[in-house]
């Protein structure tokens, strides 16, 4: 069963870098289609959870995993001058973690190249197990995330957030679920090339309730995740990943 959930990551992986998308941005957006095109890249690119998020263990705690992550881009084509685009926004995440102190860790993510070229990006997270139940393999965690994205050098954002998420540990799947908030800034690009209306560089500011839920299977040291995050809509992500 293990093979053959690691053998199907590899094959999906495989089959979106070969069909890799090309983001295009309708241009003469509006104030509101700033909000919303912002509400779904940068919330959507934002840094995922995407394993337990049990603490890895102290100092010898090491993950690395890489990510395949999905952001429907539907709502995007449909603002300013609208595109012709059909295709939804796919791309490969790389993350390394390492285990800290007090049940704390902190990883680090970027956007691995070769890959599309539009979008690049890294972000961070801070993790902390602060609560274990006695009575179940339950546990509670706070999540600080960050995340720089650049899309199509038309777009740059810049988001952060928190979430309380709660995990249910058994022996070889893992099930959390949580809520939080989140903000994203932006600049979006004017002038030649430009993706506003008034033709002038502009900043924009959104925030979001978040919500998560995901599961995460072990085998052995090697797991997958399967995560879906809801901000203003929902973005989807799986993840294959080592922990030792």
């Amino acid at each position: 069963m293990s093979r053959i959930l690691i053998a199907l990551f590899i094959l999906g992986i495989s089959w979106q870098v070969s069909a890799a998308t090309t983001l295009s941005l309708p241009t003469g957006l509006t104030a509101s289609d700033r909000e919303a095109a912002l509400g779904i890249l940068g919330f959507g690119s934002s840094a995922k959870l995407l394993a337990s998020p049990y603490p890895l263990g102290g100092y010898d705690g090491v993950e690395i995993g890489l990510s395949s992550e999905y952001i429907p881009l539907a709502d995007v084509a449909s603002l300013g001058n609208k595109t012709n685009s059909k295709s939804d926004l796919n791309y490969l995440n790389l993350t390394v973690g390492k285990g800290l102190f007090y049940n704390v860790d902190v990883l680090l993510q970027f956007i691995p190249l070769p890959q599309d070229e539009a979008i690049s990006g890294y972000g961070a997270q801070l993790r902390w197990g602060f609560y274990e139940t006695k009575f179940m393999p339950a546990a509670l965690s706070l999540v600080l995330h960050g995340s720089a994205m650049n899309f199509n050098n038309v777009l740059g954002a810049h988001t952060t957030g928190a979430d309380l998420i709660a995990s249910v540990n058994m022996k070889d799947v893992s099930l959390f679920f949580g809520a939080g908030q989140a903000r994203s800034v932006g600049t979006f690009v004017g002038g030649t090339g430009g993706v506003t209306d008034s033709g002038a560089t502009e900043a924009t500011d959104v925030a979001s309730p978040h919500t998560v839920f995901g599961i995460s299977i072990k085998m052995s040291n090697v797991f997958v995740a399967l995560e879906v995050d809801r901000y203003v809509q929902s973005t989807y992500a799986g993840k294959l990943g080592l922990r030792f």
